[in-house]
C-alpha cells in the first residue's frame, strides 16, 4: 500500500518551497498607490459621517474654542416640531412613492407591452424630467399654480371654472406631492424599465395557456416576477422622498408645511445664528432611517444588480393592441407629457421674458437685468466651474466605486462600493453640515472654507450614488478578458484600462458628466451650507429671488445658464467627434503602414 506523504505548508506540487513574489519598488509604489487612495476616498465618504456623529455633541464647527454639549439632543428630542415634522415626512414619502410607482408601472407597461402611438416619446421625456434641476422644476409650478396670476389658474378661470381655479394652489399639500410625483415616477420608471423590458414572455404565454385573462395574468403572474425590482425602486423613491428639500422649501414652507429636511434648515438658518449641535442631533435621527433603507436597497439590488428575467420581451413583436383602451392610453400619455413637462418648461420660458408674472407684454430686461447685475454672473461663473470640474470629479470616483465593485474581489472592494453609498443615507442638507464639519476638522480644511472647490468636492461627493448607477451597467458589460489581453501585450494595469475600457465606456462616461452637471446645477441644500456671499451658485440666487417675489428673475437665470450648457454641451460633442475621426485616421494609418512594412512572403502566409 502506497502511503502519500502530507507536503509541509509552503512547498509546491513537486514538495519545492513556493516561490514567494519579490518585492520590487513596482509592488511598493502599487500598495502605496492603493493606501493613499483609499485614505482620500476614507475622507471623502466615511469621515464627514462620523464628523456629523461628531459635531452631535460640539457646540460649532466655526468656533475655535469648542466645547462638548448634549444641549442639541435635549433641544431635538423636547421640541414637538421635530415629530411632527418627522410625521409628515413619512406621510409624504408614503403618498409619493405609491403614486410615483403606479405611474412608473402604467408607463414602463406601456413602453413594453403597448402598440400605440408616442410610446417611444416616454423614456425621452422621463429622462428630461430626471435632468432638470429640482429647483427649477419646483419654481416653474409655483408660478403654474400662483393664484390670479399662474397661468393653469388663469386657464381654468377662462374656461368658466372659476371656483376650481381659485382653489388651484400648488403652495399647498396636493401641490407639493404632486409636483415631486412627477419626477420621483420619471425617476421610478427609468430604474424598472430594464426589468419590464427583460422579463420572460412565457411567463404570460403560460397564463394565458391556463385560461387566465391578460389582466389577470399580468397582475397575478407578471407583477409578482417583478416584484424585486418594485420594491428596490419603491426604496428608492421613498429615501428620496425622506431627503427632499428643494421641493418642500419652494412649495411647501410659503404654505407652513415643514418636512425633516426643512425643519434641520430651520435650526440653521431659522435664528439669530446656527444652532449646530441640534441640526447635527436632529440629522442623526435621518441618518440612521436613511441608512437601514439604503441597506434594504441593496439587499434587494443584490449591491447594484437588477432582477430580471431574460427573455427577449423588449422586441416589437412582443407588443399587443390595448384594443378599445387604445385611445385612452394614448390620451393618456399626451396628458401626463403637457402636465408634468411641456407646461413647466413653458412657463420658465415665458416668466423669463415678462416683467411681473402674469404679464402680457414680452421683454429682454429681466435676461440684460442680470447679465449686468455682478453677483449674479458670478455665480453662473461659479455653477458652471461646480458642473465642469465637480463633474468630471464625480465620474472619476464613481468610476473608481463601478471598478471596485464589477473588477475587485474582497473586503477593499465590498468596502468602496458601501462607502460610496454614505452620501445615499444623507439628505443633502445633512451631507453639506457633515461635510462642513469635516472640512473644519481636518488640518488645514479651513482654507477650502468659503471658496469654489469645497462646493466642487461637496457636490461630486453627493452624487457619486447617482453616477455610479450610471456607469456600472455599462462597465459591467465590458468583458474583463480585453483587459488582461491588453495586459499581456505589455501594457501597464492603469494603461489597459485606459486604452480599453475608458475608450469603451466613453459615451456612457460623457452622458454620466452630463447628468450630473445638469443635477449638481439645481442642488440647493449642499450649497446653501457649502457656499458663501463670495460662491453663491444659481441655485442659491433663484431661491433668493423667489423668496423675495421676484420669480421671474429665477426664471431668466436658469434660461441664460440653459443656454451655456448647451453651448458647452455642442462643444463637448463636436471636440469627441474630432477626436474620434482623429483616432480613426491614425488607425488606418498605422494599419497600412504596418501592412507596408510586412514581407511579401509573410503577407502571402497569412492570406493562405
Amino acid at each position: 500500500m502506497t502511503v502519500l506523504a502530507e507536503k509541509p505548508p509552503g512547498t509546491d506540487q513537486n514538495g519545492g518551497r513556493r516561490m514567494r513574489r519579490p518585492i520590487t519598488r513596482k509592488n511598493t509604489l502599487g500598495v502605496l498607490a492603493k493606501a493613499v487612495g483609499l485614505v482620500i476616498f476614507s475622507w471623502l465618504f466615511v469621515w464627514p459621517l462620523a464628523m456629523l456623529i461628531f459635531g452631535a455633541f460640539k457646540s460649532s464647527p466655526l468656533a475655535k474654542n469648542q466645547r462638548w454639549t448634549l444641549s442639541g439632543f435635549e433641544k431635538v428630542f423636547s421640541d414637538p416640531d421635530t415629530y411632527s415634522a418627522l410625521g409628515a415626512t413619512m406621510l409624504y414619502s408614503v403618498a409619493i412613492t405609491v403614486a410615483s410607482m403606479a405611474v412608473a408601472i402604467f408607463f414602463a407597461t406601456v413602453t413594453t407591452r403597448m402598440n400605440v402611438m408616442f410610446r417611444r416619446l416616454i423614456t425621452p421625456v422621463m429622462v428630461i424630467l430626471v435632468a432638470m434641476p429640482t429647483v427649477l422644476y419646483a419654481l416653474s409650478w409655483a408660478m403654474l399654480g400662483a393664484g390670479e396670476s399662474g397661468l393653469i389658474n388663469r386657464f381654468l378661470d377662462s374656461i368658466g371654472l372659476d371656483a376650481l381655479a381659485a382653489a388651484f394652489n400648488t403652495r399647498s399639500w396636493f401641490g407639493l406631492i404632486m409636483v415631486t410625483v412627477f419626477k420621483a415616477a420619471a425617476l421610478a420608471y427609468l430604474i424598472i424599465l430594464g426589468a419590464f423590458r427583460n422579463q420572460n414572455a412565457a411567463l404570460e404565454e403560460a397564463a394565458r395557456i391556463s385560461g387566465a385573462s391578460r389582466t389577470r395574468a399580468f397582475f397575478g403572474i407578471e407583477l409578482p416576477a417583478l416584484l424585486p425590482a418594485l420594491m428596490a425602486a419603491s426604496l428608492f423613491v421613498f429615501v428620496k422622498g425622506l431627503e427632499a428639500f428643494e421641493t418642500p422649501a419652494v412649495l411647501g414652507l410659503p404654505a407652513g408645511i415643514t418636512v425633516y429636511a426643512t425643519h434641520i434648515f430651520d435650526y440653521l438658518r431659522g435664528g439669530y445664528e446656527a444652532d449646530y449641535p441640534a441640526a447635527s442631533a436632529s440629522s442623526l435621527v435621518i441618518v440612521l432611517i436613511l441608512a437601514v433603507l439604503v441597506i434594504m436597497q441593496l439587499k434587494l439590488t443584490g449591491g447594484g444588480k437588477s432582477y430580471t428575467s431574460v427573455g427577449g420581451r423588449s422586441k416589437d413583436t412582443s407588443l399587443r393592441d390595448p384594443g378599445k383602451w387604445k385611445w385612452a392610453v394614448v390620451a393618456a400619455m399626451l396628458l401626463y407629457f403637457l402636465v408634468a413637462l411641456v407646461l413647466p418648461v413653458f412657463q420658465v420660458v415665458l416668466s423669463a421674458f415678462q416683467p411681473y408674472l402674469g404679464s402680457a407684454e414680452l421683454s429682454t430686461a429681466n435676461i440684460q437685468q442680470l447679465l449686468n447685475t455682478p453677483n449674479v454672473m458670478k455665480a453662473l461663473e461659479t455653477t458652471i466651474i461646480v458642473a465642469v470640474v465637480g463633474g468630471l470629479l464625480t465620474v472619476v470616483l464613481a468610476f473608481v466605486v463601478s471598478f471596485a465593485f464589477v473588477r475587485m474581489k474582497g473586503l477593499l472592494g465590498r468596502y468602496i462600493q458601501l462607502a460610496s453609498w454614505v452620501p445615499a443615507a444623507m439628505p443633502g442638507l445633512v451631507l453639506g453640515l457633515a461635510f462642513l464639519w469635516s472640512v473644519l476638522t481636518t488640518p488645514g480644511g479651513r482654507s477650502l472654507y468659503g471658496t469654489v472647490w469645497i462646493l466642487v468636492v461637496g457636490l461630486a461627493v453627493a452624487t457619486v450614488p447617482l453616477a455610479t448607477r450610471t456607469i456600472e451597467g455599462a462597465l459591467a458589460q465590458i468583458g474583463v478578458d480585453m483587459e488582461e489581453a491588453a495586459r499581456i501585450s505589455g501594457d501597464t494595469f492603469l494603461r489597459a484600462i485606459g486604452t480599453v475600457t475608458v475608450r469603451l465606456m466613453t459615451p456612457s462616461l460623457i452622458a454620466a458628466w452630463f447628468l450630473v452637471a445638469i443635477t449638481m446645477s439645481g442642488i440647493l441644500d449642499v450649497p446653501v451650507l457649502l457656499g458663501s456671499t463670495s460662491t453663491e451658485m444659481i441655485s442659491t440666487i433663484s431661491f433668493g429671488y423667489h423668496n423675495s417675489g421676484e420669480t421671474v428673475l429665477a426664471s431668466a437665470l436658469y434660461v441664460i445658464f440653459t443656454g451655456v450648457m448647451a453651448a458647452l454641451a455642442l462643444a463637448a460633442t463636436i471636440v469627441v467627434v474630432i477626436i474620434r475621426a482623429l483616432v480613426r485616421r491614425a488607425l488606418r494609418r498605422n494599419a497600412a503602414r504596418l501592412e507596408s512594412n510586412t514581407p511579401s512572403v509573410l503577407r502571402e502566409g497569412a492570406s493562405k
